[in-house]
């Protein structure tokens, strides 16, 4: 897919900001039919960048939220079963939609053996660059970091 000049990005997101709401509805064709910039592939590249997407998707979310809020406070009017079904099912939606989604980082400590301690693949740190306590070492083995703690 092509990248988009800075211009070009940035006459994007005056279009799209000028379309108010409504933009946050409009696929990439629809934007085209809509605004001064008629290529839709423009508007995809622009839709798919990941600062957009972000965007995009928390703009969704509030709307989401306050939709879901907006029925619950006319809730205690309503006697419709169909209006606690919807919103129910508003609420797994927005559940599903705020759980982060991406790599889980696990940090545990294992401690070397004294063959690995001396191997040639890996280096002794004499401080933890994150923490920068002097009593932390970091260790590369085979391309993966290990923080160990440096006896007393």
């Amino acid at each position: 897919m092509e990248q988009l000049t800075k211009a070009q990005f940035n006459a994007c997101r005056r279009e799209f900001i000028e379309l108010g709401e409504k933009a946050l509805y409009l696929n990439h064709y629809q934007l085209a039919a809509e605004t001064h910039i008629k290529d839709p592939i423009i508007w995809k590249v622009f839709l798919t960048d990941p600062q957009i997407a972000d965007y995009v998707s928390s703009e969704m979310n509030l709307i989401r939220t306050a939709a879901i809020n907006e029925i619950i406070h006319k809730a205690p009017n309503s006697k419709s079963v169909g209006q606690a079904q919807l919103i129910n099912s508003l609420i797994k939606i927005d559940e599903a939609v705020s759980n982060k989604t991406g790599p889980v980082f696990i940090y545990t400590y294992v401690p070397l053996n004294e063959e690995q301690k001396f191997a040639p693949n890996v280096m002794l740190q004499p401080m933890n660059q994150i923490t920068e306590e002097p009593e932390k070492q970091e260790e590369i083995l085979d391309g993966i970091e290990i923080s160990t703690e440096i006896p007393k």
